[in-house]
């Protein structure tokens, strides 16, 4: 009995501290690796060239070239190119998100994830393609839309199915 409280205990601490680093993450530092990188102190762009890589707790975005954009020592805008770029965040729940595209615009004061030309969005269990997505971190929205102009003429939206299966009741009703 007292080494399943103490599993519990483990678990629910666990848990405590996963919520913890994705609400906190904005208040962690910014780690880039790139192959070279260039700033501009009066318009507060850096632009990152190479096989950018940025952490920042759970957050995870590789892409080929990353433009940075900060006023007054805070991160307003980060755009991203690649064949394609990609981008990783742990949600409030504990859930990855992870969202592919040539082009990824974040807005963290925001909280939003634009993605452009040939878009993913993959978020607990559904798929979403598309030419373009944008997703709502803090609200769990999206909305995605083809472009006639491309081989991504239509939105594709994969929803897993239940987790558990219904009971014939429920399936055939009262």
């Amino acid at each position: 009995m007292n080494l399943c409280r103490g599993l519990i205990f483990a678990f629910a601490l666990a848990l405590q501290s996963i919520a913890a680093a994705v609400t906190t993450h904005v208040y962690q530092p910014i780690t880039v690796e790139s192959d070279s990188a260039e700033r501009d102190e009066k318009t507060g762009l850096t632009k990152y060239l190479g096989n950018v890589l940025i952490r920042q707790g759970s957050l995870v975005i590789e892409a080929d070239q990353v433009s940075i954009h900060s006023t007054d020592n805070a991160v307003s805008r980060v755009l991203c190119t690649g064949s394609p770029a990609s981008y990783q965040q742990m949600d409030q729940s504990g859930e990855m998100l992870l969202a592919r595209a040539g082009t990824i615009e974040y807005l963290p004061a925001e909280a939003l994830i634009n993605l452009k030309t040939d878009a993913s969005l993959s978020h607990r269990g559904t798929l979403i393609k598309g030419d373009s997505i944008n997703f709502d971190l803090q609200r769990e929205t999206w909305k995605a839309n083809g472009d006639n102009q491309s081989t991504q003429k239509r939105i594709q939206l994969v929803i897993p199915p239940p987790q558990t299966k219904p009971s014939t009741e429920e399936i055939d009703g009262p």
